[in-house]
């Protein structure tokens, strides 16, 4: 099986990134300026829960295992 290397079923950082935006997006005004940004993102960085980061490492074994199963097709991750 080629690896697929895009893929955010073996790369858990996208679901984090993703959900730091949603954070960002759902709890703050738009940022007006570079500065803003970034202390919106340190807020909502330190506001993500250690148990949403293990659960995404610890669905790595089930993620890679399911991609074998589907040959690099889709999964339901």
């Amino acid at each position: 099986m080629n690896w697929p290397a895009c893929s955010p079923d073996f790369n858990p950082i996208e679901h984090l990134w993703d959900e730091l935006d949603r954070r960002v997006r759902n709890n703050h005004p738009p940022p007006r300026n570079l500065q803003q940004l970034l202390q919106f993102l340190q807020i909502e960085w330190q506001a993500i829960p250690q148990a949403f980061c293990r659960k995404l490492v610890n669905s790595m074994q089930n993620r890679t295992a399911e991609g074998i199963a589907k040959r690099g097709g889709h999964t339901h991750y």
